[in-house]
């Protein structure tokens, strides 16, 4: 052919297949289908590396920038190549059987037969060669569907499915040549050759459908996990009476969907323990899509009479939070969990401005700011959670105040250690902040659950794990 088809419109081109001709026929198709899985596999790549998503997919970067080299310097040209010469080489042979067929005499005809066959074997070897560079291709698909951007794998399905389907129609194109070439020994050769493309075109079916089948989980579990999230909101709204009990209830069934669904809200990152769960965030942007909006600054607003740094706005409507970072990151990370609360129990709030909160409680509050502050509550500090690090902390169910007790604390003695202490709460304070025991250093239990010391110290004495009436304490002002 005369015409250099990759460089015609993309219109044009199909137009060509589209005319009845021989050329380009369904070799060069198989070529094309090739190209195609090569600039898919090449954005999925280009996506993957970009600087949005590279920090994410650090440890399969490198795997991925030899793949691209190998498509680019060698398997994207050479398919470019046999795309047209596919063409050229079939159109020799067809052009050749006609002059055979027209010629009447028999030593001409004869030599035209055997230069038509000679085409047809080139035209075959080009569909081979175009088969194994799609096996390379399908298995790069399959790497870049497991491995790359997640949010492409539709490009990555149908650069996989675009290699096998060539590597199909090469096979057939071959098998049917070979009912038309006389050259056994050659014919012999080439089949043992296709023998293991066939082998490879099966195992990249069978993982073809195995992405499939993934997918397909993966969607009934994302609509799972909606069905479950609705029924949540929707008993969480049902009574506007809600005792403690209930709020736990909700809290603890909201815990449960975040560690059943962990694969689906964190993907490969998901958490390993049941305590990197409570991360209010995850939950209000992936389960209830809700945007958070952090700024420097809410404003102030007029509450009882006075002045207030606004930490938290939740807005029903539009589905978004907004956290001033004025506050530590434990009143914010309290805060998101209270405007959690509220997007779960009161949808009839539509705008609604919150004080700075870590659950220590102190002013005055409306019912609702109340049952947002428990909710934060069970959320962040699970009963069987505190109790299971508690112990693990500092091998007992309760602390009371003795000599060992406070020895392994502090490695001082019961009297300098109750001289210390003003108040019950005071006890719950240094149990919440210690950062040792036995001499063994540890996390502080409060930093652990990423709340303030107030806080963990009142959710340690509403669950017994403090002996308060153990504190002797001192009652002169500090």
């Amino acid at each position: 052919m005369d015409v250099e088809l990759i460089k015609l419109p993309t219109e044009t081109l199909l137009g060509k297949f589209g005319l009845g001709n021989h050329v380009p026929g369904s070799g060069s198709a198989t070529a094309l289908q090739g190209l195609l899985s090569a600039q898919l596999i090449s954005t999925v790549i280009n996506l993957t590396s970009s600087e949005k998503h590279r920090n994410k997919y650090q440890s399969v970067l490198p795997q991925l920038k030899k793949i691209s080299s190998e498509i680019d310097a060698r398997i994207y040209p050479r398919l470019e190549e046999l795309f047209q010469q596919d063409s050229d080489q079939f159109d020799s042979a067809i052009k050749l059987r006609i002059a055979r067929d027209k010629e009447n005499g028999f030593r001409k005809s004869k030599e035209l037969d055997q230069a038509s066959q000679v085409a047809l074997k080139l035209a075959t070897e080009t569909l081979v060669e175009v088969a194994k560079l799609c096996v390379e291709l399908g298995d790069f698909a399959i790497f870049i569907f497991n491995n790359g951007f997640r949010s492409a794998r539709g490009d990555s399905g149908v650069a996989l499915n675009s290699a096998i389907a060539a590597v199909a129609g090469c096979l057939s194109i071959i098998n049917l040549n070979f009912l038309t070439i006389d050259d056994r020994s050659w014919v012999e050769e080439i089949r043992f050759i296709t023998s293991e493309i066939k082998l490879h075109h099966e195992r990249l079916l069978v993982m073809a459908n195995d992405n499939l089948r993934a997918l397909e989980r993966e969607v009934e579990r994302n609509l799972s996990l909606r069905s479950e999230v609705e029924i949540l909101q929707d008993n969480a709204l049902k009574s506007k009476n809600l005792s403690n009990a209930d709020i736990e209830n909700i809290a603890k069934n909201l815990q449960n969907i975040l560690w059943k669904y962990r694969d689906i809200v964190w993907k490969k990152n998901k958490p390993e323990d049941p305590r990197e769960i409570l991360r209010p965030n995850f939950a209000i942007e992936k389960l209830l899509d809700y945007k958070i909006v952090r700024r420097e600054s809410l404003g102030m607003y007029n509450i009882y009479g006075e002045s207030a740094e606004v930490a938290g706005i939740i807005d029903n409507k539009n589905k978004a939070i907004g956290i001033s970072e004025k506050f530590s990151p434990e009143v914010q990370n309290f805060t998101l969990a209270h405007e959690l609360g509220h997007a779960l129990l009161h949808r009839e709030t539509v705008l609604h401005r919150d004080r700075a909160m870590d659950g220590s409680g102190g002013a005055p509050r409306e019912s609702i700011e109340l049952q947002a502050d428990k909710f934060a509550t069970y959320f962040l500090m699970p009963e069987k959670q505190v109790r299971k690090l508690f112990q693990e902390m500092f091998y007992m169910d309760k602390f009371s105040i003795n000599e060992d007790n406070v020895f392994a604390l502090t490695g001082g003695s019961v009297h300098l250690f109750q001289s210390k202490l003003k108040s019950p709460r005071d006890l719950s304070r240094i149990i919440s902040s210690a950062e040792s025991f036995y001499g063994t250093p540890f996390k502080s239990i409060a930093k652990v659950f990423n709340v303030s010391v107030e806080a963990m110290a009142i959710r340690l004495e509403e669950l017994g794990l403090v002996d308060v009436e153990s504190a002797v304490f001192s009652k002169l002002s500090a």
